[in-house]
């Protein structure tokens, strides 16, 4: 379902340019095709600069790698939601600089309007499946185990909070940083709540070792 509806959105966006023979691009990659899109909104960038900008900003909810960029930008680039400058470097290899256009400013948009299906679930994760099956070790083995795991979304969190920091020491008057800055809170909330999960596990799993 989710295909079709992406698949639906992109032919509006676009469907005076896709041939009648021509495939549609699967939903995967029109995701990475408005990822591009929105990176480029903060200003020209090159395919490298583009995964270093994920790197430092979106990654912890989507990333993308150089093998799916160049590739959307060259469909970019033919859709004319982007344009290209060559940057003559002495020495060094040609820059291809990519920037955006109002026509890929409305195609963002437009995929910004629309609706969009929400999908909550979990995906493969070894700890719980460790402790779903816990009654076949020892209960300290399990709680470690969630200590351990505590340990790493501590860490997680301490990256939040210094980018709530450092997002509110930037100029207030960009409209990107109220958005950032609910990203992020996203990112606090999600992980203070396992860490509230691994404490009482451990309350939990500790308490029954008491009564046995």
């Amino acid at each position: 379902m989710l295909y079709n509806e992406n698949n639906l959105i992109f032919q509006k966006y676009r469907g005076n340019k896709l041939g009648g023979n021509e495939m549609a691009p699967s939903s995967g990659k029109m995701n990475t095709m408005f990822a591009v899109l929105g990176i480029l909104t903060l200003g020209p960038h090159t395919g490298y600069d583009i995964k270093q900008h994920m790197e430092k900003s979106t990654r912890y909810f989507w990333n993308e790698n150089y093998g799916q960029i160049y590739p959307v930008l060259a469909e970019l680039l033919e859709r004319q939601d982007v344009t290209v400058h060559v940057k003559r470097q002495k020495g060094k290899p040609d820059k291809k600089v990519y920037s955006i256009t109002e026509q890929g400013k409305q195609t963002l948009s437009d995929w910004l309007s629309e609706p969009m299906e929400h999908m909550v679930m979990l995906k493969k994760n070894e700890l719980l499946l460790r402790v779903f099956f816990g009654s076949n070790a020892r209960p300290e083995i399990i709680i470690q185990h969630i200590k351990d795991h505590k340990k790493k979304l501590e860490e997680a969190l301490q990256m939040f909070l210094g980018l709530e920091e450092w997002l509110k020491k930037q100029e207030s008057d960009d409209p990107n940083i109220k958005y950032w800055l609910i990203t992020n809170n996203y990112g606090k909330a999600q992980f203070s709540s396992l860490m509230r999960w691994c404490d009482e596990s451990i309350r939990e799993l500790e308490n029954y070792i008491a009564k046995t």
